[in-house]
C-alpha cells in the first residue's frame, strides 16, 4: 500500500510508471516457470444479476435451502439505485441498496459504500479546490448475500501534467455489514505468480494493448505484485495510503486491476477463472 502522497504525484508525474515507485526496490523480474495454481483459494461462483437501464438490478432470496441461513435469512430482495455526490467539479456516483427487510443492516451497509466511494476525496485532498474528479460507479453484482460496486474514471490537478485514470471497487457482505477484498477470493502469492506467468489473461485490451502490458510487467517481481494485492481493497484509511490495486469477484471470475505506465492507461485489469486453470 502506497503513501497518498506518492500515488498522486507518481499519477500525475508525466508518464511515470506507478509501480516502479516499488519495483525500483524489487529484483529478480525473470518471469517465472508456468506456476502451479491448484493452490488457489476461491468463494464458490455466485449468479449476480447485472445492472440495467431500465431499472435497478434485483435478485430474488433463492429458493434452495442450502443457501439461505441464519447469516442471510433477513435478506430478501434486494435492489439498488445510484446516488451522486456532486461539488463543484467533483462528481462520484456510488450504489445504495434497498429492499432489505432488515432496515439497521441496510442503513450500515449504505453508509459503508458511501463512505467507501467518498474516501477519494481524502487520497486526493480536494480541500484545496484544485482538484477535478468525475468517478462513474457501475454495479456487476448485487444479490441477497452481497452487492459489488466498481467505480471508473478520472482525476486531474490544476498544476498536473495530464489527468490520472481511476480505478476502485468495493464490495460488501450485506450479512455482516463489511468490506470484503482480495484475500476472500484467492492467495495474493499464487495470483502474483499467475499475473507473472504466461498463462495471464487481461480484461479489456487487444493484442497491441496486452503486449505492451505484458513488457510493461517486465520490471516488477513477484515479491512486488504480492505486497500490493496483500494490501488490496477496502477497509484501508484513505488520508494516508491508497491501494495499488482493488478487485472483485463475478460469477467465480476474478478481476483485478495491476497498475501500469500512464501511457498505458495508468492500470489494466487482470482476469483469473478458477476452473480453466
Amino acid at each position: 500500500m502506497l503513501k497518498r502522497n506518492v500515488i498522486i504525484g507518481a499519477s500525475l508525474a508525466g508518464a511515470v510508471l506507478v509501480g516502479a515507485l516499488i519495483a525500483a526496490a524489487c529484483s529478480g523480474t525473470e518471469t517465472p516457470d508456468k506456476i502451479d495454481l491448484s493452490t488457489i483459494h476461491t468463494t464458490a461462483a455466485e449468479t449476480m444479476a447485472p445492472e440495467t437501464s431500465a431499472a435497478p438490478a434485483t435478485e430474488a432470496a433463492s429458493e434452495n435451502p442450502s443457501e439461505s441461513g441464519s447469516e442471510t435469512s433477513d435478506i430478501k430482495n434486494v435492489s439498488y439505485e445510484l446516488a451522486s455526490y456532486q461539488d463543484g467539479t467533483i462528481t462520484i456516483q456510488y450504489p445504495q441498496v434497498k429492499d432489505m427487510s432488515d432496515a439497521d443492516k441496510q442503513e450500515k451497509v449504505n453508509a459503508l459504500l458511501k463512505k467507501n466511494a467518498l474516501s477519494l476525496l481524502d487520497a486526493w485532498n480536494s480541500e484545496d479546490g484544485k482538484l477535478t474528479l468525475d468517478i462513474r460507479c457501475e454495479v456487476p453484482g448485487v444479490s441477497r448475500k452481497r452487492i459489488t460496486a466498481v467505480y471508473t474514471g478520472y482525476a486531474s490537478r490544476e498544476d498536473a501534467a495530464h489527468p490520472a485514470n481511476l480505478f476502485f471497487s468495493n464490495t460488501v457482505d450485506l450479512s455482516t455489514c463489511k468490506d470484503i477484498g482480495f484475500s476472500d477470493y484467492a492467495d495474493p502469492y499464487t495470483m502474483a505468480g499467475y499475473v507473472l506467468s504466461d498463462d495471464v489473461q487481461f480484461d479489456g485490451l487487444d493484442a497491441e494493448q496486452t503486449s505492451a502490458v505484458l513488457e510493461d510487467r517486465k520490471t516488477m517481481d513477484i515479491e512486488y505484485y504480492t505486497d500490493i494485492f496483500r494490501t488490496a481493497d477496502f477497509p484501508f484509511d484513505a488520508k494516508t495510503t491508497w491501494p495499488s490495486s482493488f478487485s472483485y469477484e463475478k460469477q467465480g471470475v476474478i478481476y483485478f486491476s495491476i497498475p501500469t505506465a500512464h501511457v498505458l492507461g495508468d492500470y489494466a485489469i487482470v482476469k483469473f477463472t478458477p476452473d480453466t486453470k
